[in-house]
């Protein structure tokens, strides 16, 4: 058994960034990202509504467990490298309890990881498996998967960020940042990609020499955590805008 996980884990063709199944991917995971909600939040009920809220929730962090798992069975789990310490792998982890028990405190934190990180993820794969190999199928549901699940909880349970959240996702990921310092020291690994750069094409070649792109970085998740927000800054300034008007035609 051990032989035959392996050889199916090292049997998928190369992905190739731009390509058909990379395009694919994009392109289901839109569908699903607008339909699935907007389906959901006017055709369910709540009950409907929570079990695939749950579902998307668990298929998500079901996934990183079953890698995980067959890594483990295949004989090749290496603390080095598999830990959830990457950030999308520890936010797989935590989503579920986003989408099964409504956490708030965790939305606010994954709500701006997600959008920033995972649409970055989604563009510049850090894939090698082709399709229709578990490792391709993981990793969309692992990035897409979490701009899904999200979208689903601002949609349908309601959940949403505040201003003041960003500072709280800069804050927990410099916390994150100092946990994969240490596993990285005591492990000799590279968790969080702060030794080195991945070997596949990412934002972080745009950034400079190593350390400076780790400095870098953390001005870009600034960015990014502030241009997540801009869609609730535009709902709440129609919100004002129509509740304006409504005044001034009372009145």
């Amino acid at each position: 058994m051990k032989e035959q996980i392996y050889a199916y884990m090292h049997s998928a063709e190369h992905f190739s960034q731009w390509s058909s199944s990379h395009v694919a991917a994009l392109m289901v995971s839109l569908f699903l990202i607008l339909v699935l909600p907007w389906f959901a939040k006017n055709k369910l009920s709540e009950r409907g509504q929570h079990a695939i809220g749950a579902a998307i929730g668990i298929t998500i962090t079901g996934s990183l467990v079953v890698w995980n798992l067959l890594n483990y069975l295949s004989g090749e789990y290496n603390i080095q490298t598999d830990l959830p310490l990457q950030l999308c792998r520890f936010s797989n982890l935590a989503i579920v309890l986003v989408m099964v028990w409504r956490s708030q405190w965790w939305f606010e934190l994954l709500y701006f990881w997600a959008l920033a990180g995972m649409l970055q993820a989604s563009v510049t794969p850090d894939l090698t498996e082709e399709f229709p190999h578990f490792l391709y199928i993981r990793y969309w549901i692992g990035h897409t998967g979490m701009i899904l699940a999200i979208v689903y909880a601002s949609v349908v349970y309601g959940m949403r960020p505040q201003l003041k959240h960003i500072w709280k996702a800069m804050i927990g990921i410099n916390v994150f940042l100092v946990l994969a310092i240490v596993v990285n020291l005591a492990l000799d690994a590279n968790y969080f990609w702060i030794c080195g750069k991945p070997k596949t094409a990412s934002i972080l070649d745009h950034l400079g020499p190593w350390p400076y792109y780790v400095i870098f970085a953390e001005v870009v998740a600034l960015i990014n955590f502030t241009a997540a927000y801009i869609p609730w800054w535009i709902i709440d300034w129609v919100d004002r805008k129509n509740a304006a008007e409504k005044v001034l035609a009372e009145n």
